[in-house]
């Protein structure tokens, strides 16, 4: 009867009652201009929270109902006494975009998914994937993808600095930089050893002042 007693009190009382909603961004590097931009879809989905009692609500109903949102990854949603709801959002990691004949830009996710087109101040910094064939064969997405999730993202090689993205049968995969417009053949095996040698070759280059169009 007690605990009876106690969820009763729990469930009716106005103390209980949400009053509160905070929605924090986890930041993402290159994301946080989209990231704002999307803050104020997910508070208007926990708009229908305000009013209803912090024990009773159903916050895996909601976490699922805003991670519907394309470019929304995960959502965290936490219960904070007496009247508070905290929530987390994580976007989805952006793996290369591609511009259309129309000049509209699409994001191509890690997991081969393409979202809806993205006005150009918010869209993530990633690659330019320079084939846009290769979304038509799905077996090759994967591939590319793979091989581009094999390259260690550092020094010249980091995200930023990679202009775009091709693939073919004889070049394999093929990187643009942005730093001296240099193209970087890494083939379609041992990506990852042939990019630390290149890692390698750009140092000593760097060391000794000169410039390389391809490595």
């Amino acid at each position: 009867l007690a605990l009876t007693a106690g969820w009763l009190v729990r469930s009716e009382s106005e103390f209980f009652v949400i009053k509160d909603l905070q929605v924090d961004l986890e930041l993402q590097e290159n994301q946080e201009a989209l990231l704002v931009s999307l803050k104020p879809d997910v508070e208007k989905s926990l708009l229908s929270l305000r009013g209803q009692n912090i024990w009773t609500v159903s916050l895996r109903g909601l976490r699922d109902q805003v991670v519907q949102h394309p470019w929304i990854k995960e959502v965290e949603l936490e219960r904070r006494f007496p009247d508070r709801i905290f929530a987390v959002i994580r976007l989805q990691p952006v793996a290369f975009l591609i511009v259309d004949s129309k000049n509209s830009i699409f994001p191509i996710l890690e997991s081969g998914e393409k979202l809806p087109k993205i006005k150009a101040s918010l869209a993530p910094v990633a690659p330019l994937l320079r084939n846009n064939n290769i979304l038509k064969d799905e077996k090759l997405l994967r591939k590319v993808l793979q091989l581009y999730s094999d390259i260690p993202l550092i020094g010249p090689l980091k995200k930023e600095n990679i202009a775009s993205v091709d693939y073919n049968s004889v070049s394999g995969l093929t990187l643009q930089l942005v730093d001296q417009d240099t193209v970087v053949y890494l083939g379609s095996k041992n990506i990852q050893t042939k990019a630390l040698q290149v890692l390698r070759v750009s140092d000593y280059l760097e060391s000794q002042k000169l410039k390389a169009r391809v490595i």
